[in-house]
């Protein structure tokens, strides 16, 4: 695309930015889709690339109600079109929980409000489900042309302003920064280089997002390193997907430290971590993806308990399958073991269904009696169908009118653990969403949780239904106000997380009832 040299050209470039794809039309693990008039064969080309990973850039969110999806902007044109590319998206909640007073006194109300709710399903846990909004903001900075592209990620998971106390940990500053070289060796063979401080996410359910539980249920992993992602065009319909990364960390926790709340409670005990990984996949032009995926995350620090125990690993290995049929929807399913050796000192250079490193996993899920060792079997799927595109077919639908969209989804997990506590339990959580767009500003929704963390002990499972209305200014507006009510039914031992940091608190009673107002955009 030559340079642009006139206002008009200008104008048209800028208006491109925040255009919102409706379901089904941009690049399914791509972050950086072409999405206007103008880039109508890039757009194409682009269409035609499948990937086993979501792209770097893509906001670390799960998706938003309604089954709307941010597109950013749009690729240069050639190496002499240089652009900076500013792009972001965030989601800013009030969520209230409401709960009786267990010992009510003269002049107190009979009930309560909590902020945050009290409710089961902290992120890193199993019975997180992200059916309560939870503040988020990412805010892309890039520079570069078609062969090389620097970005700046800043990121938060709190407003500094809405907080009751300042929480350094929420605020992440400078999250991300890594370049991204792409090198068309030949019309058949193309190369992405990735090389900074970066994460990658394997097992995204969403075709665009990391699903409705915003959650990959493969790993996902956290560091500085390299990243190569190959593309390999075999036969007119056929491609061969090959990715290889090797990730550090760039510091340690001292063993002096304390851990506090300024520091995110770090554990002196966790070793330098470095994880390698290998992908391979087959694609068939972009309608079926089968991947497999291996992971090998470990640490071998004599400054950490190293000189106590034995060094630790976590390793991941698992395959998925993405379909995209068309009208009839996006259709993706995974499994995955993960293996974990005296995974203590391993650090969030990984994370198993959000749970960061060895520590986490055995919060979570192996066990404090399993010394770090254990295996996780986890599955889960993902069905998304635009009733509006299935209908007008074979005209195309853009999203510019009255659409029902469902998502189907679920999660398993099942543990084995040297800790007898925790061997031999099932985990596992549905759900199903539906959106009708009636009018171009107005969309009701309702969604449908089951989540039982323990399948031997229904007591401890609870159920969540959320009506939602959503409003935003057109079809394809690139903002949405969501308010939302969400009805818990908690079982008489659905257990809730309380202090700082938090921990499983027994005597906690969940909140029933939680209303939320969130407001989300991008651009």
């Amino acid at each position: 695309m030559a340079a642009r040299t006139t206002i008009a050209n200008v104008t048209l470039w800028v208006t491109t930015l925040g255009v919102l794809v409706p379901a089904k039309q941009a690049h399914a693990q791509t972050a950086t889709k072409p999405t206007a008039p103008v880039a109508v064969a890039e757009a194409d080309e682009s269409i035609k690339n499948p990937a086993l990973s979501l792209d770097p850039s893509a906001p670390q969110t799960g998706a938003l109600p309604g089954g709307m999806t941010p597109a950013y902007g749009q690729e240069a044109g050639g190496m002499g079109d240089w652009r900076f590319d500013y792009h972001g998206q965030f989601t800013m909640p009030l969520a209230v929980g409401i709960n009786s007073r267990a010992d009510q006194q003269e002049g107190e109300s009979d009930f309560v409000l909590h902020a945050p709710p009290q409710v089961p399903g902290d992120k890193e846990t199993f019975s997180y489900t992200n059916a309560i909004p939870l503040p988020y903001a990412q805010l892309n900075l890039s520079y570069g042309n078609s062969i090389v592209t620097g970005t700046v990620i800043l990121a938060a998971e709190q407003a500094s302003i809405a907080s009751g106390f300042f929480e350094p940990a929420s605020q992440f500053g400078i999250n991300d920064v890594f370049l991204d070289i792409r090198h068309r060796i030949s019309s058949a063979v193309n190369l992405h280089y990735y090389l900074g401080a970066f994460s990658n996410r394997y097992g995204t359910p969403g075709e665009y997002d990391e699903g409705r539980y915003g959650t990959p249920l493969i790993a996902r992993t956290n560091g500085a390193g390299e990243a190569i992602v190959a593309n390999l065009q075999v036969a007119k319909d056929w491609t061969i997907l090959l990715e290889q990364g090797l990730l550090g960390q760039s510091n340690k926790v001292p063993a002096d430290l304390t851990p506090e709340a300024w520091n995110d409670f770090a554990d002196p005990n966790v070793g330098a971590s470095f994880v390698t990984h290998l992908h391979g996949g087959l694609a068939f032009r972009r309608n079926a993806t089968l991947g497999m995926h291996y992971l090998h995350a470990w640490s071998q620090d004599d400054q950490a308990t190293g000189r106590l125990a034995p060094d630790g690993y976590i390793s991941v290995l698992g395959g998925d399958l993405r379909l995209n049929m068309g009208r009839f929807g996006h259709l993706y399913g995974s499994i995955a073991q993960t293996r974990a050796r005296n995974s203590r000192t391993v650090g969030r250079i990984i994370e198993v269904l959000n749970s960061e490193g060895g520590p986490g996993l055995i919060e979570n899920y192996l066990g404090p009696q399993s010394n770090g060792n254990g295996e996780i079997l986890t599955f889960g799927a993902q069905y998304d169908l635009s009733i509006g595109k299935l209908v007008s077919y074979p005209v195309p639908f853009s999203g510019d009118g009255p659409d029902i969209f469902v998502s189907l989804f679920m999660l398993g997990a099942h543990i084995d653990s040297e800790d007898p506590t925790r061997d031999g339990v099932l985990r596992f959580k549905r759900g199903i969403e539906a959106s009708y767009g009636l009018l171009s500003w107005f969309a009701a929704s309702f969604r449908w949780d089951q989540v039982d963390p323990n399948m031997s002990n229904t007591r401890e499972s609870f159920m969540i239904l959320s009506p939602r209305m959503i409003f935003r200014t057109d079809w394809q507006a690139t903002n949405q106000v969501v308010l939302q009510y969400s009805r818990y039914i908690n079982g008489s031992m659905t257990t809730v997380r309380t202090g700082y940091p938090p921990r499983d608190d027994l005597t906690a009673i969940p909140d029933e009832n939680v209303i939320s107002l969130s407001a989300s955009m991008w651009w």
